[in-house]
């Protein structure tokens, strides 16, 4: 799985970041990376991992189950520009959707679903940073708050004996 590269509202730390385009330095992210690719390769319908997969030469399919988290009518807002109970919230409470988009919960079990896609061959992705934290965390059963990734960053997840293992640094996909 491949992480979107840097936006830059991503920098600024807004809200929905994942659907602005690359800034310059995500698209030199993207030039740094050196990967191979199976020979499926689906792809967030985020901008920002629609840009990075065109930038890094990943051909593949539009992937809707993979778009990142809908956070309602927080999108394009700052932390500080949020009713800190309603942060709190949303932080302390998996299950809560006070932006009246999908809670972390829904998020993860969308995610859960995708993973458990049996496919037939192995299947690389082409994510925003969100999305790859949700999907770690839906394999691993760690906290979605406990995950942290890097934009435009290699994270292999593969599937053994019914049970998912985690390599990060990895050049593959």
């Amino acid at each position: 799985m491949i992480t979107a590269a840097r936006t830059g509202p991503n920098a600024a730390l807004r809200f929905g970041a994942h659907d602005d385009p690359l800034d310059k330095r995500g698209r030199a992210e993207c030039a740094q990376l050196r990967l191979s690719f199976p020979d499926t390769v689906r792809i967030a319908p985020d901008r920002s991992a629609t840009e990075t997969a065109a930038e890094i030469g990943a051909d593949g399919v539009i992937d809707d189950a993979l778009k990142s988290l809908d956070l309602g009518r927080w999108t394009g807002l700052a932390p500080d520009e949020i009713d800190p109970l309603d942060l709190g919230e949303w932080f302390g409470d998996p299950g809560a959707n006070p932006h009246g988009g999908e809670s972390i919960t829904a998020f993860l079990a969308r995610l859960s679903a995708w993973l458990e896609t049996d496919w037939a061959v192995d299947v690389g992705a082409v994510v925003a940073s969100g999305t790859a934290q949700g999907l770690v965390a839906a394999a691993t059963g760690m906290s979605f708050w406990g995950v942290e990734v890097a934009p435009a960053g290699v994270i292999d997840l593969e599937r053994r004996g019914g049970r998912w293992r985690l390599q990060l640094g990895s050049t593959n996909i």
